[in-house]
């Protein structure tokens, strides 16, 4: 198997791999009851739901920054700098968090 890049899907493989091993592992024990896979997918959801929401709420804000912008008749410069960093919110928070990259579309 190629070696796992941090920062890239192969990041989210090492990470669902680690809950489901835990999930498995002799050592501790889950609740009576508990689903280890089910477990092991709830924890590996939340472990890149909180970076993902941070990213699409900075998103918003800085669109509704540059909607107001826009009802005020601020010079276009300024607004297009609240675009800019709704832009980068995306290309560099969520799709860093998620793994979703130009050069690995399927």
């Amino acid at each position: 198997m190629a070696e796992l890049e941090p920062g890239h899907p192969d990041e989210l493989v090492r990470t669902l791999r680690n809950w489901l091993s835990e999930a498995h592992s002799p050592l501790g024990s889950l609740p009576e009851g508990t689903d280890p896979v089910e477990w092991a997918v709830r924890r590996f959801i939340a472990s890149w739901q909180r970076p993902a929401r941070n990213a699409i709420e900075s998103v918003e804000e800085s669109l509704y920054q540059a909607m107001a912008l826009c009802d005020t008749g601020a010079p276009l410069t300024e607004i297009r700098e609240k675009i800019d960093l709704a832009r980068q919110a995306l290309q560099e928070d969520l799709r860093d968090h998620l793994g979703l990259y130009d050069w690995n579309k399927e």
